[in-house]
Protein backbone atom coordinates (compact mmCIF):
# COMPACT_ATOMS: atom_id res chain seq x y z
CA UNK A 1 0.00 0.00 0.00
CA UNK A 2 1.25 3.81 -0.70
CA UNK A 3 0.69 6.24 2.54
CA UNK A 4 -1.03 9.51 1.60
CA UNK A 5 -1.37 11.34 4.94
CA UNK A 6 -4.64 14.04 4.95
CA UNK A 7 -3.88 17.44 4.85
CA UNK A 8 -2.86 19.19 8.65
CA UNK A 9 -1.43 15.51 9.27
CA UNK A 10 1.70 15.99 11.54
CA UNK A 11 5.54 16.70 9.85
CA UNK A 12 6.51 12.49 10.73
CA UNK A 13 3.00 11.78 8.71
CA UNK A 14 3.97 13.98 5.94
CA UNK A 15 7.65 12.63 5.37
CA UNK A 16 6.13 9.77 4.99
CA UNK A 17 4.06 10.25 2.17
CA UNK A 18 4.40 8.05 -0.67
CA UNK A 19 6.24 5.54 1.13
CA UNK A 20 5.34 1.88 0.52
CA UNK A 21 4.14 0.31 3.62
CA UNK A 22 2.86 -2.93 4.80
CA UNK A 23 0.12 -3.36 6.99
CA UNK A 24 1.63 -4.88 10.65
CA UNK A 25 -1.95 -5.30 12.02
CA UNK A 26 -5.28 -3.51 12.26
CA UNK A 27 -6.38 -2.06 15.39
CA UNK A 28 -9.72 -0.47 16.68
CA UNK A 29 -9.87 1.78 19.54
CA UNK A 30 -11.98 2.58 22.65
CA UNK A 31 -13.76 4.55 20.51
CA UNK A 32 -14.48 2.10 17.48
CA UNK A 33 -12.19 4.29 15.53
CA UNK A 34 -9.88 1.91 13.08
CA UNK A 35 -6.46 2.46 12.73
CA UNK A 36 -3.81 0.72 10.42
CA UNK A 37 -0.42 -0.04 11.99
CA UNK A 38 1.73 -0.24 9.23
CA UNK A 39 5.62 -1.03 8.80
CA UNK A 40 7.80 0.94 6.10
CA UNK A 41 8.86 -1.29 3.41
CA UNK A 42 12.18 0.37 2.74
CA UNK A 43 12.68 0.55 6.80
CA UNK A 44 16.11 -0.51 7.39
CA UNK A 45 14.58 -1.44 11.16
CA UNK A 46 11.66 -3.23 9.41
CA UNK A 47 11.87 -6.57 11.34
CA UNK A 48 11.45 -4.27 14.56
CA UNK A 49 8.43 -3.03 13.08
CA UNK A 50 6.87 -6.46 12.17
CA UNK A 51 7.66 -7.53 16.15
CA UNK A 52 5.41 -4.75 17.26
CA UNK A 53 8.68 -2.47 18.32
CA UNK A 54 8.27 0.99 18.89
CA UNK A 55 9.48 3.53 16.23
CA UNK A 56 9.38 1.37 13.58
CA UNK A 57 5.58 1.08 13.15
CA UNK A 58 3.25 4.01 12.70
CA UNK A 59 -0.70 4.42 12.23
CA UNK A 60 -2.92 5.67 9.83
CA UNK A 61 -6.37 5.58 8.96
CA UNK A 62 -7.73 3.78 6.03
CA UNK A 63 -8.92 6.63 4.29
CA UNK A 64 -4.85 7.40 4.19
CA UNK A 65 -3.55 4.59 2.29
CA UNK A 66 -4.09 3.29 -1.55
CA UNK A 67 -3.25 0.10 -2.75
CA UNK A 68 -0.72 -0.16 -5.09
CA UNK A 69 -1.12 -0.52 -8.74
CA UNK A 70 -0.65 -3.35 -11.12
CA UNK A 71 3.51 -3.64 -11.18
CA UNK A 72 4.14 -1.72 -7.90
CA UNK A 73 5.85 -3.97 -5.68
CA UNK A 74 7.45 -3.14 -2.01
CA UNK A 75 9.34 -5.48 -0.16
CA UNK A 76 8.55 -9.24 0.04
CA UNK A 77 6.82 -9.89 3.51
CA UNK A 78 9.22 -12.13 5.68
Amino acid sequence: MRLQPRDGADILDMALRGKIATIESIEQDYENNVHLAVVIDDDPGRDLGMLRQPGHRFFFTPDEVEPLGQGERGVSAP
